[in-house]
């Protein structure tokens, strides 16, 4: 455990920034699975629900961005020439933006869950549908060894 506050809440933003940096990579890989359903295209109207899902992925992203740059800003302040400030340097203001952080950041995270597992259902339905259409196992496959 860090001996300072400084070090806990450096440490905070570390980890965060680390998951955001995961999410991300997470909601690319959703991304690319919605765009193959899009470009095989064999449910009708699917364009649309696909844009439902990808626009929802884009607010989380929007999301978890201003928070990086928010990150960033506090990581700045913990800091004076490359080395942490002291317990005395951390201010109400400081402690007040910390907190604030760390809640945006459960709820980014929460949104994200529940977007991410919409999107699962969306893609597994999309699946169940092709199937039943003589979809493509290629999709399938795709889709299939992408989630894991």
């Amino acid at each position: 455990m860090p001996a300072t506050i400084a070090g806990y809440y450096l440490d905070e933003l570390v980890d965060w920034t680390r998951l955001i940096g995961f999410y991300n990579r997470e909601i690319i890989e959703f991304g690319n699975k919605l765009a193959e359903v899009i470009r095989r295209n064999t449910i009708p109207n699917i364009a649309a629900k696909v844009e439902a899902q990808q626009g929802r992925l884009n607010a989380v992203v929007a999301s978890f961005n201003r928070l990086h740059q928010n990150i960033k800003k506090q990581n700045k302040k913990l800091t004076f020439d490359h080395e942490l400030i002291d317990n005395r340097s951390i201010d109400e203001e400081t402690e007040k933006r910390q907190s604030e952080l760390r809640q945006k950041m459960e709820e980014a995270e929460k949104l994200y869950v529940d977007v991410k597992y919409a999107c699962y259902h969306f893609l597994s339905e999309s699946l169940k549908k092709q199937k039943g259409l003589g979809g493509s196992p290629h999709l399938h496959q795709y889709l299939s060894t992408k989630s894991k």
